[in-house]
């Protein structure tokens, strides 16, 4: 069994297009929405292992909101802050999941030098030669740096498909918001806890059944989606967005502060 713990990693301007693949002039999609970027510290309730799921952007605000869209983070909001409030340092993780590769997930594992990483084997695929729509999420446009992920890949785990990460942490594979978005579904004492990545940014995804508007394939993404609705249905799974405020107090008895 395992405990959830949200770790707010800074502030990221969306608009409400990329937040809900749903448009038209009535949806306001131009609106912009801050919100938050979120990666989770799994904490082993039986001996106390950890794993880290997703990293955040890293330190660098200024540069990755003049390349990508505004980025804001505090000094109690970098990746060292967020886990000392739990008496870690990035040094003490061994073991990691990316959900996806993008830039605002995946920069941060560049700063937990001791970790392996778990990532599907049909995202980094496709992230080291993507559509030309993609390069900027994956940083692959740029002539003068290697991409970020490059930089960890001797410390990355392929995997294909359905995988066993630990004794109740499953690697679900949920492509369509990439080519290789996998979700980490966790056992806990309050029963199964799945976190999908950017397929579902909030709650208002899962109860209007529609995807985060950023995709990579149309079938795969409402495939995804109804993936996720059985296991809701079937199993009782609780779904915990991956740029949702809500998730820092709505489970209170399960989350950390």
């Amino acid at each position: 069994m395992w405990k959830i713990a949200p770790l707010n990693l800074g502030t990221l301007d969306m608009t409400m297009a990329t937040l809900i693949s749903r448009f038209g002039v009535a949806n306001d999609v131009g609106r912009i929405v801050p919100s938050p970027l979120i990666a989770w510290l799994l904490t082993n309730l039986e001996d106390g292992r950890h794993i880290l799921v997703d990293a955040g952007p890293g330190p660098e605000a200024e540069r990755l909101s003049a390349e990508h869209n505004p980025v804001s983070i505090r000094e109690d909001q970098l990746l060292t802050a967020a886990l000392s409030v739990h008496g870690l340092k990035p040094e003490d993780i061994d073991t990691a999941i990316l959900t996806h590769l993008h830039w605002d997930h995946a920069i941060g594992m560049l700063y937990v030098p001791n970790a392996r990483i778990y990532l599907q084997k049909r995202e980094f695929l496709y992230a080291v030669a993507p559509l030309r729509a993609d390069h900027k999420f994956y940083e692959v446009c740029y002539k003068d740096r290697l991409p970020y992920f490059l930089r960890y890949y001797n410390r990355l785990i392929l995997v294909d498909g359905d995988t066993k990460a630990d004794e109740g942490v499953a690697l679900v594979p949920l492509p369509g918001h990439t080519a290789g978005s996998q979700g980490v579904l966790v056992d806990t004492p309050e029963g199964k806890f799945l976190l999908p990545g950017d397929i579902v940014n909030t709650s208002e995804n899962l109860e209007t059944g529609i995807p985060g508007g950023v995709f990579n394939n149309t079938a795969d993404v409402w495939a995804s989606m109804e993936k996720i609705q059985q296991m809701i249905e079937k199993e009782g799974v609780t779904v915990l967005p991956a740029h949702d405020s809500n998730v820092f107090r709505k489970e209170g008895r399960l989350m950390s502060p």
